[in-house]
This record gives C-alpha cells, structure tokens and sequence, in this order.
C-alpha cells in the first residue's frame, strides 16, 4: 500500500466491528427495556446479549487472542483479563436480571465497560489482524460468532 492509497480493513475487522455494534446496540435495548420496566424484554434481550458476547470473547480468546499475543504479549494479556471483568460482571447482572433486581445505573456502567474494550480491540488488535490472519481463521472467527 502507497502513502496516498486509502486504508482498507479486512473481513475480519468489518465483521467483528459490526458484532461490537450488534451487541452494543442488544444492550442499548436492555437499558430501555429497563428503564420502561419491561421485565420479560429485559430477560429476553439479556439472554440475546450474553450468548453473544460470550460466543464473541470466546472466538477472539481461541482465534486472535493466541496469534496477537506473539506480538504484543502484554496487551493480549490485558484484553484477556477484561475479558475476565466483563464475564464477571455479565454474569453479576444477569443474575440481577433473572431475581428482577438489576438496576440501570449498574448496567449503564456494565455498557461503558464494554465500549472502551471494544474501541480498544478495535484500535490494537483488529487493526493488526486486518494483515496478519490466514483466511482460514477469519472464517472461524466468523463461523463461531455468527453474528447477524
């Protein structure tokens, strides 16, 4: 690529940037289900939400993640540990949500969480992922997030 030529991204960065979106935009509708107390909207679209994020973080953990790590092992590692934040805090909630206990201001710290890690992968490890995956395994990242 020339200095004048326009960066392009990969499949793989278009796809998993449009799942952060896909999931930032699940949980956007949970925080309106809650704050309209939509209890069985809230159930519904949490269990949208988890399955999908979990699928998400487990396709990075097993495809990039590993193949990241030769490069910059110290940020591999801490995008693994908030992975490890945002399960915890996942499954925090969702249990509040299934006891109809989860408050909004929780969940709404929950969604700025995500968002930072999501623009940091997108900024540090998609980007490098756009030169550096085989084909192949930006078909299984795609095939196991499978998202819309």
């Amino acid at each position: 690529m020339n200095a004048t030529s326009p960066r392009t991204h990969s499949a793989l960065y278009l796809y998993m940037t449009r799942s952060h979106a896909y999931l930032r935009e699940l949980l956007d509708r949970v925080l309106a289900a809650m704050e309209a107390n939509a209890r069985d909207d809230v159930r519904t679209l949490w269990t949208e939400l988890d399955h999908g994020l979990l699928a998400h973080m487990e396709a990075e953990e097993r495809y990039v993640l590993p193949v990241f790590a030769h490069v910059d092992g110290d940020e591999a590692r801490a995008l693994l540990r908030e992975h490890g934040l945002l399960r915890e805090q996942l499954l925090e909630l969702g249990i509040a949500v299934d006891l109809h206990y989860a408050r909004y201001d929780r969940s709404q710290e929950f969604a700025e969480l995500l968002g930072r890690h999501a623009g940091r992968e997108e900024h540090l490890m998609y980007r490098w992922a756009d030169d550096r995956l085989a084909p192949e395994t930006v078909e299984r990242v795609k095939r196991h997030v499978a998202a819309p």
